[in-house]
């Protein structure tokens, strides 16, 4: 048989919590209840405006002579060699490389350069080169050579033995990624 609990047990067992903790709930539902109303109330923005960039200049690429890999004489053809500087912060692609006029040197001015020819344009089996871009204040820097790119004739004098020959060269290049 179950025994029945006096009634100060029962109330007690229902009764909510002192006062201190009545209190201290309400305190934190007004806590909370103030954060999600300044939540709620803070106020949003956006915006709109403008930027600007700047496009920097092309800075033209310079050609030097290089060390040629194989020797000129008559009836034969040789490699012009040369060094191609890229003072752009960007990679270029030459796609092809004209050869001009011949020019001898002074010590050899008996030798007709007539007898000399080129082969132009160059354009490296269709593949073009890759100057890379400059870097850390350095030029990009690339050696070519042309294969086979300047010919001499059996017209040639015997002032053109030992001669070194100068080829002006014109690129035509494009910024590559």
């Amino acid at each position: 048989m179950k025994q029945a609990l006096p009634k100060e047990a029962t109330v007690r067992a229902f009764r909510f919590a002192s006062k201190r903790k009545k209190f201290t709930l309400a305190a934190a539902v007004v806590v909370g209840v103030s954060v999600i109303g300044v939540a709620i109330a803070a106020w949003t923005t956006g915006g709109s405006g403008s930027g600007q960039a700047q496009a920097g200049s092309a800075a033209s690429m310079t050609i030097s002579a290089g060390t040629p890999s194989s020797s000129l004489y008559p009836t034969a053809s040789a490699d012009v060699a040369a060094t191609i500087s890229n003072p752009n912060p960007y990679k270029v692609h030459v796609s092809s490389i004209s050869l001009g006029a011949v020019t001898v040197d002074a010590g050899h001015s008996g030798c007709n350069t007539a007898s000399v020819s080129v082969t132009s344009p160059q354009d490296n089996s269709a593949a073009g080169w890759d100057v890379p871009a400059k870097s850390g204040g350095v030029n990009g820097s690339l050696g070519v050579d042309l294969a086979n790119a300047i010919s001499m004739s059996n017209a040639a004098n015997d002032s053109c033995q030992g001669a070194t020959f100068t080829v002006a060269l014109t690129a035509t290049g494009a910024s590559t990624p």
